[in-house]
């Protein structure tokens, strides 16, 4: 569903690195933000498609108004045509009030379609439509509505490989892939992980008024991990180091990979997790045992067992 719609004002590319990867997807964002032409990101899960895409809308002269974000996989086919076209009242069952769908409420902005590969067939016929003609009917009205909407879409698959199986719309496309970019996953940019680490810990110190480091060691670490979850695993990597960590700088021994360490320490969190592991963690987000249970990866109860442990030994 829409994750996103609102009002967009920095005149800026929030993207970290210095890999020479990094440096041409910055020089595809300028030229993008100057064109009104769609486009299309391609990349795996976590290299941040939609960075690149609110980069992109930031930069053009459609920065003033909505950039509004939905993601193809997150809804049903049953409300697909609803939430992105809207409707009238009456249009059907439930359908007490008008409603404006999504793409009308991305009018002179941006309209940034995540996994644009999961749209159902059907509805990849509309969005072709309305890409084509630059107009849309809300269910249950006769009238076309005339709209100024530029589209971004980005996929983590393969379409070439979907179109052959006749999965997705070869007219679709080629409509969407006027300007294209294939966002390289992060192990093969690698030194863009010194930079990205020390920005996630900058925005966490500041956060939390503490001045958090990592030492040498735990970067290198990190350097000669494959990150199949990208950047957005990055950051929960440091962000569960930094909730074992006994004080504000995460070492080479806090550092975890894999989801099957996580299984693991969920298996075996009585053994590893200390009471007083425990206590320290739910000191560090202010009692919020649900966040503390999160970063320790343990159940609640689990958590709740820890502290009666440690209040018994005061």
């Amino acid at each position: 569903m829409a994750e996103g719609t609102k009002k967009i004002k920095e005149k800026r590319i929030d993207l970290i690195g210095k890999s020479q990867h990094t440096k041409e997807l910055k020089h595809f964002i300028k030229k993008a933000a100057k064109s009104d032409c769609n486009c299309l990101l391609i990349g795996e899960t976590g290299v941040g498609k939609d960075i690149v895409a609110k980069s992109i809308h930031c930069l053009s002269k459609r920065r003033d108004k909505h950039f509004v974000k939905f993601n193809c996989a997150n809804i049903s086919e049953d409300l697909f045509e609803s939430e992105l076209f809207g409707h009238a009242k009456g249009a059907f069952t439930g359908a007490t009030t008008n409603k404006t769908g999504l793409i009308e409420k991305a009018d002179k902005g941006t309209f940034f379609f995540n996994e644009i590969a999961d749209a159902y067939p059907y509805t990849q016929a509309k969005l072709l439509d309305i890409i084509e003609d630059k107009e849309l009917r809300r269910l249950g009205e006769n009238k076309s509505r005339k709209i100024d909407v530029r589209f971004i879409c980005a996929t983590n698959k393969n379409i070439s490989k979907m179109m052959k199986k006749a999965e997705f719309r070869e007219d679709l496309f080629f409509r969407i892939n006027v300007l294209f970019f294939h966002i390289k996953p992060l192990r093969e940019r690698k030194q863009d992980i010194p930079l990205l680490v020390k920005s996630y810990l900058e925005k966490k110190s500041l956060e939390l008024s503490q001045n958090i480091i990592i030492n040498k060691e735990a970067v290198s670490k990190l350097m000669n991990y494959s990150f199949p979850g990208n950047v957005r695993e990055l950051e929960n990597i440091l962000e569960r180091a930094f909730s074992l960590s006994n004080s504000g700088e995460i070492t080479r021994d806090e550092i975890e990979f894999t989801i099957s360490n996580i299984a693991y320490l969920k298996k075996e969190s009585k053994s590893n997790i200390t009471p007083e592991k425990a206590i320290q963690t739910i000191k560090k987000f202010n009692g919020n045992k649900t966040k503390a249970a999160k970063a320790l990866c343990i159940s609640r109860p689990t958590l709740y067992e820890l502290e009666k442990k440690a209040n018994k030994y005061k």
